[in-house]
């Protein structure tokens, strides 16, 4: 049986991760969405994030994204981009300068402008959209100059999409950096690698 498709997609996954090199200048806008020790950890421990690549829940969110990105392209033909990624150097308080890095999932160009395209999957509908997921794409809006986004649920229950016109400054971003809060949600532990060294873990007890 020299066919192995299973292992494709396993390539797939590694070429994904490999695609995200950490820079110790860069911010990617994930980053700022979450707990932002995360990212001091990838730094020092790149090879407990490897294990992301072997996740059978990120393999298919991404497996979809590829999906809707090959449609947009049949559908749109040129006034559509994928993967589409931008940077931008702000300076923080310190005196120091990042950059910060981010890569929209598609960009659309309509007689109303730039409209950009985040897909996300999800186990179920319960309470979106998400916090985090509206802010990463108020952050495309500001990084990528767009009119606005349409942020995309794909879920066993529904599929959906919300407009978000607001976008975050540049003020915005670089306290985000500057003034980091750990973790920025309580629930994130459940879900990082990290956690198995990281003093700030917290732990939910359940009744």
């Amino acid at each position: 049986m020299g066919l192995d498709i299973v292992k494709l997609i396993y390539e797939l996954s590694r070429d994904e991760y490999e695609r995200h090199v950490r820079e110790p200048n860069v911010y990617w806008v994930s980053d700022l969405v979450r707990c932002l020790l995360k990212r001091n950890y990838e730094l020092i421990y790149p090879e407990l994030r490897m294990r992301e690549v072997f996740i059978p829940t990120l393999i298919s969110g991404n497996l979809i994204h590829r999906g809707l990105q090959s449609v947009l392209k049949e559908r749109f033909g040129g006034n559509v981009s994928v993967e589409v990624e931008a940077s931008r150097e702000v300076v923080l308080p310190t005196g120091d300068k990042v950059v910060i890095k981010g890569r929209a999932d598609a960009i659309v160009s309509t007689d109303e402008g730039r409209v950009g395209i985040e897909i996300k999957t999800s186990r179920s509908d319960l309470n979106i959209p998400h916090e985090p997921h509206l802010e990463q794409v108020m952050i495309y809006n500001w990084l990528m100059d767009l009119n606005y986004s349409l942020l995309i649920y794909i879920t066993p229950d529904r599929i959906t999409q919300f407009t978000v016109l607001d976008r975050l400054t540049e003020a915005d971003v670089v306290d985000r950096i500057s003034s980091p809060t750990y973790p920025r949600y309580s629930w994130e532990c459940n879900y990082c690698t990290y956690s198995v060294l990281c003093p700030y873990k917290k732990v939910v007890s359940s009744k």
